[in-house]
């Protein structure tokens, strides 16, 4: 039988990739372009359109044009892309405006006047999501309805960022389950007309696309998009998902008591389930598999605290690694395994970016708690590496609410570090698997295109094929219980910090 071959493109924030796969899972090609995120006001958060359909009409020729693979040996191809946001396609099928990202937060008085009015609440008890500023239309539209009401009005549609890539790629508009947060009666699957009412927006719900399962077809290439992109005119798009759906799927979550924690740029804390149990403690989505929920906690940032730290403060490192041939991770994993857990006193708070789970405070910020004349950069360092994993502890206790679990997948740029992989796992005491390959997004896409062709009969005969285990740890019950010492710190200097942080966001906001 003649091996068959799947793309998988994974539309981030920042980095768009494609991936060409085959039906093992194996990662052939990979091809990626950054794209920028403009900020025209402060706190605002836009993405030019056409930009990412550029970098990803890019990939794509890229990949094809490095491959070896008949074109007609690639059976299908679906998208993964950013959450949240707004993405306006006008009745030319042009875009009207930069897209408005989740990142955004010009609605934050729209919530806040919402946890005034009881809505906030409402749109908790109707979708069971506790919806932050840029979650998506049911936050930004009411945002446009009365500052730019022009945009809604020359508006065709209002999609996420899989959507418009994957109009470019075949002319069709429409969106998946998994991308409607908080729009959808989780128990219906389908929008719901009460948060239409509550967020004030039933007069556009015309804008919004249908609804077609992440693993169902949505259209076929289109003559120009295979002229742009040399894809096989006819070949058969997936409906796709949301990037957390993807992932979540690329590591092998498909089934009810699997879990993984992505520490990407942001950390994501998922745990599927076969109903959509509400409770505060966390969110709930539409999985990609039929009959699935995930359980969400999405904490603002995580493998990007170490880029940030790494950017500002580790000159030296870069240089000690150029000189000796390694990688400038090499010699901080190092560091980081030659100090103690605790990091010589040393406690670090990774909301650098405010945060939203396990519990929602845009002005939260980093802290470094414990600093004293004997701090070492290398403490600093492994402060950083605690602070995600008792980050992640935190989320996993909020998950756990709704489902106990004593393992997880562990993937995203934190996973590449054996050293931080195990930090991870004996903060959260529970077994760690990490799966083979990087490119994890691009894979739940590509597994999402190949049940919607028929290849696989469902999502777990997919992943049983695409998904295997690279390596695993055991937690280390001496470290867990240190690290269970250090959490309690870790709470309670977030609970001590919980109104000073407003007030030097006022401060620094100039509003004070």
């Amino acid at each position: 039988m003649a091996q068959v071959y799947f793309l998988g493109i994974d539309a981030g924030t920042t980095v768009i990739k494609t991936v060409l796969f085959d039906d093992t899972g194996a990662e052939l090609i990979v091809a990626s372009r950054q794209v920028p995120v403009t900020h025209p006001q402060p706190g605002w958060a836009e993405q030019d359109m056409n930009t990412v359909w550029s970098a990803a009409r890019d990939t794509i020729v890229e990949v094809l044009s490095r491959s070896t693979v008949p074109k007609s040996a690639i059976r299908g191809v679906a998208v993964g892309g950013q959450g949240g946001g707004s993405w306006f396609i006008g009745h030319d099928g042009r875009p009207l405006r930069p897209a408005v990202l989740w990142l955004d937060s010009r609605t934050k008085n729209v919530i806040e006047q919402w946890q005034q009015d009881g809505r906030y609440e409402q749109l908790y008890r109707a979708s069971g999501w506790q919806v932050y500023t840029g979650l998506g239309p049911c936050t930004i539209l009411p945002w446009f309805v009365e500052h730019e009401r022009e945009t809604l009005k020359a508006s065709r549609a209002v999609g996420y960022c899989k959507d418009w890539l994957k109009f470019c790629l075949t002319g069709e508009i429409s969106t998946d389950e998994t991308d409607l947060l908080a729009m959808t009666d989780p128990h219906t699957r389908n929008y719901s007309d009460e948060i239409f009412d509550i967020t004030g927006i039933t007069e556009w719900k015309h804008l919004f696309p249908k609804i077609i399962p992440s693993a169902a077809i949505a259209g076929r290439v289109s003559h120009r998009a295979a002229e742009e992109t040399g894809l096989p005119e006819g070949l058969p798009v997936a409906s796709g998902s949301i990037d957390v759906a993807a992932t979540a799927l690329g590591v092998g979550c498909v089934s009810r008591g699997d879990a993984a924690s992505i520490l990407g740029t942001a950390a994501i804390h998922l745990l599927v389930s076969d109903e959509p149990a509400f409770n505060k403690a966390y969110s709930i989505s539409q999985h990609c598999a039929p009959g699935t929920w995930l359980f969400n906690c999405m904490a603002m940032m995580a493998a990007s605290c170490l880029n940030w730290f790494e950017r500002e403060f580790c000159l030296a490192e870069r240089l000690e690694a150029t000189e000796k041939g390694l990688t400038k991770y090499d010699i901080i994993n190092s560091q980081v395994d030659s100090v103690p857990i605790g990091a010589n006193g040393v406690i670090f708070l990774p909301y650098l970016q405010g945060e939203r789970a396990p519990f929602v405070k845009p002005e939260a910020r980093g802290d470094f708690f414990g600093l004293g004349d004997w701090t070492k950069r290398q403490d600093l360092l492994r402060a950083v590496y605690e602070g995600v994993a008792l980050a992640t502890l935190d989320n996993h206790r909020s998950l756990g609410q709704g489902m106990e679990f004593q393992e997880f997948w562990l993937a995203g740029g934190g996973s590449q570090s054996p050293v931080w992989s195990q930090i991870v796992c004996d903060a959260t005491g529970k077994r760690v698997k990490v799966p083979f390959g990087t490119e994890f997004g691009a894979r739940g896409a590509a597994i999402n295109a190949a049940v919607a062709v028929g290849y696989f009969e469902d999502h777990a005969a997919a992943v049983r094929s695409m998904v295997r285990v690279a390596r695993i740890h055991e937690p280390v019950a001496e470290n867990t219980a240190k690290y269970a010492q250090l959490y309690e710190i870790y709470r309670d200097l977030g609970k001590r910090l919980w109104d000073l942080w407003p007030r030097m966001y006022r401060f620094v906001e100039g509003n004070d």
